[in-house]
């Protein structure tokens, strides 16, 4: 039996990774697409070539005010509420109405959002990694890409982001203004090695 351990481990093991494969698989093809403008990324992170931070453009109830610089206003009011309500928070359940293209134009915690515009509208789960409303992300904070290709991913003006109706997310693509995929890695020829 001693023998035959260290290959039942294995096999589970291999099991355990084809299975998480699959349902996110399942997850990328059963899945709504929804699209998030990306804010501008942290120039240090794609200098190194290899990967991107990504910074999402949520459009938070208040936050056109609060871009204007009317300090002390009704908009600071309402963020300064929403980062109560996300204190200590992992994860937080979002609702986003969405434009004809399917690209957010507006977030909010408050349920209401999915009622009013109903068909326009998706649940999104959002990570909450410090407390801080400009720090909530769906799906990944960075983007992993292969060397050579970061000139074609900093025109990437959207994430593309495939949601289950209970609104979890998984990162799909980065994409153009157009919404139309970039396709970089298609530009990188792969047998001469660069």
């Amino acid at each position: 039996m001693k023998k035959f351990l260290p290959l039942i481990l294995a096999g589970f093991s291999i099991l355990i990774f084809v299975g998480l494969i699959l349902k996110h698989e399942h997850h990328l093809a059963n899945s709504q697409s929804i699209f998030v403008e990306l804010a501008p990324v942290d120039p240090r992170s794609i200098l190194q070539g290899d990967y991107m931070a990504l910074n999402y453009e949520l459009h938070f109830e208040g936050d056109a005010e609060a871009d204007r610089g009317e300090e002390g206003g009704l908009a600071d009011k309402k963020i300064a509420a929403l980062e109560k309500r996300i204190q200590d928070q992992t994860h937080l359940l979002s609702y986003v109405q969405l434009d004809d293209q399917h690209r957010v134009i507006q977030t909010s915690l408050d349920e209401n959002l999915l009622k009013t515009h109903q068909g326009t509208s998706a649940r999104l789960l959002l990570k909450n990694p410090s407390n801080r409303l400009a720090n909530l992300y769906p799906a990944a904070s960075s983007f992993l890409f292969a060397e050579g290709l970061e000139p074609c991913y900093r025109n990437a003006k959207y994430a593309e982001i495939k949601v289950k109706d209970n609104g979890q997310a998984l990162l799909a693509n980065l994409v153009d203004q157009n919404l139309r995929a970039l396709n970089c890695e298609s530009q990188k020829d792969w047998v001469q090695g660069g």
